[in-house]
C-alpha cells in the first residue's frame, strides 16, 4: 500500500535537520555510494550500496534508510517515517543541477514494477531533460505543470519569486508539498487537471513534463494522459498561452505523431497556429512504434511485457512514428504572426542550455533584419578544431570543424574564407564591412561576396554560434 506523503509532513523538519547535520547532498552521496549507484538502484543491485554505506556514520545510516530502503536503525528516523516493515515509508533522491541541490520525496519501488497506478516516481532522464532545457533567469512567477514529486519547482524556487506546482494525482501535489518542507521553501502546490488549478491566472514561466506518452487508456497517472495520440500535448500547447504573461516563456516535453502519408514536422508546426507565441521545437529523438513501445514497457512494465505489446503496437496503426522533444514558447506583445523553428538535435548537449532557449528567441528576430548591418561577434565557447595532412611546403589543414562547448553543442564544417571571416567577427564592426573585406582578398565584387556568405552566416546565427 502506498503511503499518505501527508502523514509524513509533522516531522519533515526533523527529518531536513537531520539530513543536515549528517552533510546529506548528491556530492556526499557520491561519495559514500559511488557516482554511480543510481545504475545500481535502477537495476535493483543492493548488494554492493549496502556494503559502501555499512558504517555507523549518520550520512550512511540515512542513506540506507533514505536510498536505499534497508531497515532503519533505531533513532535515524522520526516514527512516522518508519512503516511496519522497518523500512523508511519514503525514498529520498539528492539531485544537484545547475548548482542548485535539492531533496525529491518518493515511492519506493521502480515503476518497472509496476506498483501502483498513482505510484510517484524519482527524478528520471525526462525529468533531467526538462530541467536542462529551462531558463534559470529571475522571475516573478513561475508555474510547474505535471509537477510529479516536485523537481522542477524546487529548481525554480532558486529563481522565482513565487512558484505554483499543480499535478492532477492528489499524491504527487502531497510529495510536492513534503519536498518543500525538507527544503525549507515555500511552494504552492495545487491538484487539478492541466491549466484548471490556475485558470485567469498569469506567468512569466511555466515548465511542464506532462503525461505525454502516446498509449492506450490511462494505465499509469503519471505517464498515459488518456487523449487519443498525441491530443494531451497538442492542446496543451495551444491552452497554455492563456496563463502565459506578455513575453513569458515556456518549456515543456512532448510527443507528437508522424502519421503514415503525412509530415510530422509540419504537424507540430500547425499546433502553434492562434497562439500569439514564437515556437522553438527541438527534436531528441524519432522512434518507429514498436521501438517506442518496447522503450516504455521496458521502463514501466517489463513484468507484463508480452500482455501489453500487441495491443499497443495495435493501437499505432497509421503511425509511421513517435517524436519525442522539447517545445519553448515566447509569448509575442506586437500581435504578428507566431514564428516556428523546428531543429533536429541528436548531438549530445550540454548538462544546461536553457539559456539557449532566451537566446533563440533573440535570434530569430534579428534574422528579420539586415544582418550585413550587424556587428556580429563569435560566442566565446565556440572552438575551430582542425585536421591537417603533411605536404612538401609542411602541415595543410585538411578539415577545420566548428564545435561549441557549451548549450546545443552545434558542430559543422567550415572552410578557410569562413574561418578568417569568424575570427574577424569581434562585435566592432558590421558585418557587411567584413564580407567586403573578405570580398577585396578573394577577387570577388562585395556584393557577391555577400550572396555567397548569407546564407551560412544565417545558419550560424540560427545555431548560436554567431550573436549580436
Amino acid at each position: 500500500m502506498l503511503v499518505d506523503p501527508t502523514a509524513l509532513l509533522a516531522d519533515a523538519p526533523r527529518v531536513r535537520e537531520a539530513l543536515t547535520e549528517a552533510g546529506w547532498s548528491a556530492a556526499a552521496l557520491d561519495e559514500l555510494l559511488g557516482a554511480g549507484h543510481r545504475q545500481h538502484l535502477d537495476r535493483g543491485e543492493l548488494s554492493p550500496l549496502l556494503r559502501r554505506s555499512s558504517g555507523s556514520a549518520p550520512l550512511a545510516r540515512l542513506a540506507r534508510a533514505l536510498v536505499l530502503g534497508a531497515p532503519v536503525a533505531p533513532g535515524t528516523l522520526p516514527d512516522s517515517w518508519v512503516g511496519p516493515d522497518g523500512r523508511a515509508r519514503v525514498r529520498l533522491q539528492a539531485v544537484r543541477h545547475g548548482g542548485v541541490d535539492v531533496t525529491v520525496p518518493h515511492d519506493p519501488g521502480s515503476a518497472a514494477a509496476a506498483v501502483e497506478a498513482e505510484q510517484v516516481l524519482g527524478v528520471g532522464a525526462a525529468s533531467l531533460t526538462l530541467a536542462a532545457a529551462t531558463p534559470r533567469r529571475l522571475v516573478d512567477r513561475v508555474l510547474d505543470l505535471g509537477a510529479g514529486a516536485g523537481i522542477q519547482a524546487l529548481l525554480a524556487e532558486d529563481h522565482a519569486g513565487q512558484v505554483v506546482a499543480t499535478d492532477r494525482n492528489p499524491r504527487a501535489v502531497a510529495f510536492t508539498r513534503l519536498a518543500a518542507a525538507l527544503g525549507g521553501v515555500e511552494l504552492d502546490a495545487r491538484a487539478g487537471d492541466l491549466l484548471a488549478p490556475v485558470a485567469g491566472e498569469a506567468f512569466d514561466l511555466v515548465v511542464s513534463n506532462p503525461p505525454f506518452v502516446v498509449s492506450p487508456g490511462r494505465r499509469y497517472t503519471y505517464r498515459d494522459g488518456g487523449y487519443e495520440g498525441d491530443e494531451l500535448c497538442r492542446r496543451l500547447v495551444q491552452d497554455l498561452p492563456a496563463v502565459l504573461a506578455p513575453g513569458g516563456y515556456a518549456v515543456l516535453l512532448v510527443n507528437w505523431l508522424h502519421l503514415t502519408g503525412e509530415d510530422g514536422d509540419a504537424r507540430i508546426r500547425s499546433w502553434f497556429e492562434g497562439t500569439g507565441c514564437d515556437a522553438w521545437v527541438v527534436q531528441r529523438e524519432l522512434a518507429e512504434p514498436e521501438e517506442y513501445v518496447t522503450a516504455w514497457l521496458r521502463d514501466t512494465d517489463e513484468t507484463a511485457f508480452d500482455s501489453l505489446y500487441d495491443a499497443w503496437v495495435d493501437g499505432l496503426s497509421g503511425v509511421d512514428a513517435v517524436a519525442f522533444g522539447v517545445v519553448a514558447m515566447h509569448k509575442r506583445t506586437d500581435g504578428l504572426a507566431p514564428l516556428v523553428t523546428l531543429d533536429h538535435v541528436d548531438q549530445p548537449t550540454a548538462p544546461t542550455w536553457g539559456d539557449e532557449v532566451l537566446a533563440h528567441f533573440t535570434r530569430r528576430r534579428l534574422l528579420e533584419g539586415d544582418l550585413l548591418a550587424v556587428p556580429l561577434r563569435l560566442r566565446e565557447d565556440v572552438r575551430l578544431h582542425q585536421v591537417a595532412t603533411r605536404t612538401e611546403e609542411g602541415w595543410t589543414a585538411a578539415n577545420q570543424l566548428l564545435q561549441q562547448e557549451a548549450g546545443l553543442r552545434w558542430s559543422g564544417g567550415v572552410d578557410l574564407y569562413g574561418a578568417t571571416l569568424l575570427a574577424a567577427c569581434d562585435g566592432s564592426q558590421p558585418l557587411g564591412d567584413l564580407v567586403a573585406v573578405l570580398a577585396a582578398g578573394a577577387g570577388l565584387a562585395p556584393a557577391e561576396a555577400a550572396e555567397q556568405v548569407l546564407p551560412v552566416v544565417r545558419r550560424l546565427v540560427e545555431q548560436g554560434f554567431l550573436e549580436a
